[in-house]
């Protein structure tokens, strides 16, 4: 079953078999095997990519379940005898610069040698997903509104939204801008899938506009770079813009103007999960 998932997660027999470590003859062999006990036919080999077939789509949440059975009596042994072992992926927002998340990774890198670490970056929306399906484990990832469902989280932040300007624009002694304002100039946004964005566009739906950013960019310290350079005005969290020197941020007129972003990870997360979470140390969680 574990062969079978790697090939589901990677696309591909070459790529399952460098990520499991044996030759994909290996691979292809075990999935044979499975594929004969279970009496069931899971991949359509006639494709050029690993397609499913409706038994193997069937199958993927049950054979994710069983693995996690698996692992947590794995974990719970190594638990007996004071060790932490498994592959824990993290996955983070692109461009986000949390410290404690990266204190954190070094001292499971430090503390539990045989926890194999994984990190990745990405939209918020897509590592949700992951947490969900079972591809990552925890992620930091923002949201807009209603806390995401059928995952655990814990806000780590939860901001408004502000408009930065470069010391010379003509906004720079104001303290606060209306959302029509904003739909007139020049913004630089976030991608979509992070929370900042998808707070922006709900912002400007309210304030009745389709206008869409000039600039977009994958990461705050370029929103910061073009702001700075008097390109236009920026648009990020109040926390995210807080120690930024050469812009001013700007009150938005929208109290609704606000994202979170936050710890989430699966409901029943594995042992070195768990290790991870103790050390983030998050009080208060939601599901």
């Amino acid at each position: 079953m574990r062969y079978f998932l790697a090939v589901v997660d990677a696309g591909t027999f070459t790529a399952a078999a460098e990520a499991v470590r044996i030759s994909q003859s290996g691979v292809s062999t075990q999935l044979q095997k499975l594929e004969r006990e279970l009496g069931l036919a899971l991949i359509d080999r006639s494709a050029r990519r690993v397609v499913l077939t409706p038994a193997g789509e069937r199958l993927v949440p049950h054979a994710r379940a069983a693995i996690a059975a698996v692992d947590d009596v794995a974990g719970a042994a190594n638990d007996i005898r004071g060790l932490v072992t498994g592959m824990l992926r993290v996955a983070t927002v692109t461009g986000m610069v949390w410290q404690p998340l990266f204190d954190a990774l070094a001292t499971i890198h430090t503390r539990h040698p045989g926890i194999d670490l994984r990190l990745h970056e990405g939209p918020s929306g897509d590592l949700i997903a992951q947490i969900r399906d079972g591809t990552a484990d925890v992620a930091l990832a923002a949201w807009v509104g209603a806390t995401p469902e059928a995952v655990q989280t814990s806000v780590v932040f939860d901001d408004p939204l502000v408009a930065v300007v470069a010391p010379g624009h003509p906004w720079a002694t104001r303290d606060r801008i209306r959302p029509a304002e904003l739909a007139r100039t020049d913004l630089i946004s976030l991608v979509r899938g992070t929370g900042a964005r998808a707070a922006l566009d709900a912002l400007l739906v309210r304030a009745g506009t389709s206008a869409e950013p000039r600039w977009e960019v994958s990461s705050p310290a370029y929103v910061q770079m073009l702001t700075s350079r008097g390109l236009g005005v920026g648009i990020v969290s109040a926390t995210t813009a807080r120690d930024w020197e050469d812009v001013v941020a700007l009150r938005i007129a929208d109290e609704r103007a606000r994202s979170q972003l936050g710890i989430v990870w699966k409901r029943r997360p594995s042992h070195a999960a768990q290790a991870l979470l103790h050390l983030l140390e998050q009080p208060q969680t939601h599901s």
